[in-house]
């Protein structure tokens, strides 16, 4: 099994180490790994990777034609028999598109919780996931009976970012297939979630895609749920200050400083319960 030590700032090959390759299997040169049958791999039924774009599958069967399989595929003994992936689907996908019978893997040994942690650290460190994989992905880690913190550990990422992600799950579907297109940012997204109800959110987003406007101009038009939403807001104006977007990126909703002769006030806005626990979960952490 592999080793439960904390993983922060820590790549995939610092967890193969750990888990060490099964000596059983039969080995190429240097007993690091073996040449397995493609045909023999089945994808990760908890892959983390959703979305594969063809093109550059395409691209890289290209290149593993011309240079090969430079690193190493991930697997584990599958009950069924064969292996299962744990991380280097596209590897496997493209050296199938370029033909190939056999492909270089390292086999470990990992149960289901494992077996996923290794899959996301490895597409997060290759920037490779979007954003809602990215969300299911700590979901479905959570699903192991882990909290937020815990996820954050594993992955190297604080947990304040983690519940930013899973905050994405709680948009309309619609609008979460326009983050995985990379029709709307991270940002925009945040700005939809300050608005409470699916029908708004999604208006909201149409109009962002359609209008091309910025972060700053959809947090605008989220901040002024009264206002016509049909009216870009002026170029260059001044929508927000460097303080309030900082806290709302901390806090993944709508921030406001109320300040007059140095003295004021800090409003955070929340639109449901669980909404409201989480904000409170994030301030505890901070004084805990």
């Amino acid at each position: 099994m592999l080793n439960k030590k904390k993983v922060l700032g820590r790549g995939l090959g610092a967890l193969i180490g750990e888990a060490s390759p099964e000596k059983s299997v039969p080995v190429a040169t240097n007993e690091k790994f073996f040449f397995c049958p493609s045909d023999e791999i089945s994808p990760n039924k908890t892959q983390p990777r959703k979305y594969f774009d063809e093109a550059a599958l395409t691209e890289l069967a290209d290149s593993i034609k011309e240079k090969g399989i430079i690193e190493p595929l991930v697997v584990r003994r599958a009950v069924s028999g064969g292996f299962e992936l744990i991380a280097g689907e596209r590897r496997w996908r493209a050296s199938r598109m370029a033909g190939l019978k056999e492909v270089p893997a390292i086999v470990v040994n990992a149960n289901d919780e494992e077996s996923l942690e290794l899959a996301i650290i490895e597409n997060i460190q290759r920037e490779g996931l979007n954003a809602i994989e990215e969300a299911e992905s700590y979901r479905s880690l959570m699903g192991f009976g882990l909290t937020q913190e815990d996820v954050a550990k594993k992955v190297g990422k604080e947990r304040a970012t983690v519940a930013n992600y899973l905050r994405l799950l709680k948009l309309p579907h619609e609008v979460r297939e326009e983050i995985v297109k990379g029709n709307i940012t991270m940002g925009h997204a945040r700005a939809l979630l300050s608005i409470e109800g699916h029908a708004a959110q999604a208006e909201l987003c149409r109009q962002i895609i359609t209008k091309g406007l910025s972060v700053r101009e959809a947090e605008a038009l989220a901040a002024a749920p009264g206002a016509s939403k049909t009216k870009r807001p002026r170029a260059g104006a001044a929508l927000t200050n460097p303080v309030e977007d900082e806290l709302r990126g901390i806090f993944g909703t709508k921030v406001a400083l109320k300040d007059k002769k140095g003295k004021g006030r800090v409003e955070i806005n929340y639109f449901s319960a669980d909404e409201r626990e989480r904000i409170i979960d994030l301030l505890r952490s901070v004084t805990a």
